[in-house]
């Protein structure tokens, strides 16, 4: 269980203590009598892009004559290199080695679990001249996806413990590396998209203590309690009724004994998932965007990233079910449950859907390949940061909303920047924020920030 000073030392110790440390191992500081030296620029880029995701370099500046720096905008684009990407990296990657966790009390039917994980990652796309720190995994042009991110987070449903963002290029498999390696405690529950699971893993978890749930793939092979092999969906025909609950071998090779849960969908359910099944719809836009209201491209269009969520025809045939794989005994898990804790997963996919709707993750405002790198992992350390002040505010409330937390931190970062700074107690602030995030986080949204003089020249909260 994490406190509050515990999440103030860690941001301390990350954003200054270790930025200070690895600044000339890096290469970043040269010389001792550098005024933007390694923790006032990772502070610096941190802070503001917390606060405004699409901050320029005159806004970059801003945040830094608030930590006490007096340096132009073009002394700020100039420190964006090889050594601040490796800086950030490595301010980064201490934050990630950072435990912190909620004091959330689980509910019961996750209390039955050594706690429930679920997992997912995103692939960034880079330019093109990163191809060989960060190869990608091709496109349909040679220009396309010669480079690329993947960015892997392991979330911790009970306590919100995240771990990660572990990256690896985007070429590549989502099964390998950090993310994969990790281990998990005996007797958790894996819940995770079939993308991270083969037979074989399922059987390696089952043996090493972890129970699983996933959704079942639409081209399985199963065999029944008489040694009957058959498809999916005609194994599901076959049972005569809308709930399914069966012991079955999966696999045709490795016969995997696995529990099989189904339940058929009534006609607006099948309805409503083939419309978005088949819906092609607009994205937000990627990449580099120039500055200004439109997001226009150079031709003069406006940029538009368009995905069609077509299924394969043996996914098609199942439309009427939702089906699950999984290993936890019936004594344990009703069918209900099951299907509950499945839903629980789209906790990750809206974790990511907050990072890069909000925390603006894929896009940036330049061209210049170094600079997209270190504003990647310098966005990847505010978010992780505003998750930390999350699991301390409201991770307990029953309806909390990320999307509002985000928006208490935006409005905070003026006021951990003056922490940071030396003006205000770093406890202080963290404590602040997470009061507001428990009041609901009901600021006002008309309000781009907090009243920092008041926060500054209360003696409550000044007081040590």
């Amino acid at each position: 269980m994490s406190s509050v000073p515990q999440v103030a030392e860690a941001m301390q110790r990350v954003l200054t203590t270790h930025a200070k440390a690895i600044e000339r191992e890096t290469g970043f500081v040269e010389r001792s009598t550098a005024q933007l030296d390694g923790p006032i620029f990772a502070q610096t880029t941190v802070m503001c892009w917390m606060d405004n995701p699409e901050a320029s370099y005159s806004q970059l500046q801003h945040v830094a004559s608030s930590l006490g720096v007096q340096v132009s905008n073009q002394a700020i684009e100039q420190r964006f290199g090889a050594p601040s990407a490796a800086l950030m990296r490595g301010v980064l990657e201490e934050a990630v080695s950072q435990v912190i966790s909620s004091e959330a009390t689980a509910p019961e039917v996750l209390g039955r679990f050594n706690g429930v994980y679920l997992q997912d990652g995103t692939v960034i796309s880079l330019p093109a001249a990163l191809a060989q720190s960060w190869p990608g995994c091709g496109g349909n042009t040679p220009e396309a996806g010669q480079s690329s991110l993947r960015a892997q987070v392991r979330l911790e449903l009970s306590q919100g413990q995240m771990q990660g963002p572990w990256l690896q290029p985007g070429r590549a498999a989502e099964r390998s590396g950090q993310a994969h390696e990790t281990p998990l405690p005996v007797g958790c529950l894996y819940n995770v998209d079939s993308g991270y699971f083969t037979l074989a893993e399922m059987g390696r978890h089952g043996k090493q203590g972890h129970f699983w749930l996933t959704q079942a793939k639409a081209n399985l092979k199963l065999y029944d309690r008489r040694g009957q092999c058959g498809d999916l969906l005609d194994v599901l025909e076959a049972q005569h009724s809308d709930t399914i609950d069966l012991q079955v071998q999966v696999g045709v090779q490795e016969r995997l004994a696995a529990r099989l849960i189904a339940v058929r969908l009534s006609p607006e359910q099948v309805k409503a998932r083939c419309e978005r099944a088949n819906k092609q719809y607009e994205g937000p836009p990627k990449g580099c965007q120039p500055p200004g209201k439109g997001r226009r491209t150079i031709d003069g269009k406006r940029q538009r990233w368009r995905k069609n969520r077509r299924v394969s025809p043996a996914r098609e045939r199942l439309k009427e079910w939702t089906v699950l794989l999984t290993n936890v005994p019936q004594e344990q898990l009703s069918v209900e449950e099951a299907l509950v804790l499945a839903r629980c997963r789209w906790q990750i996919e809206l974790l990511w859907k907050l990072w890069k709707q909000y925390g603006k993750l894929d896009t940036w405002r330049s061209m210049k390949p170094y600079r997209v790198l270190t504003e990647i992992y310098a966005k990847l350390l505010g978010l992780v940061i505003t998750h930390w002040l999350t699991l301390l505010g409201c991770w307990q409330a029953p309806n909390r909303s990320l999307v509002k937390a985000k928006q208490v931190v935006q409005w905070m970062a003026p006021v951990l920047v003056l922490a940071l700074a030396g003006d205000v107690p770093m406890e202080r602030v963290v404590q602040r924020t997470a009061a507001t995030m428990q009041r609901g986080c009901t600021l006002d949204s008309r309000r781009k920030q907090p009243n920092t003089s008041q926060l500054v020249d209360n003696p409550k909260l000044n007081s040590s």
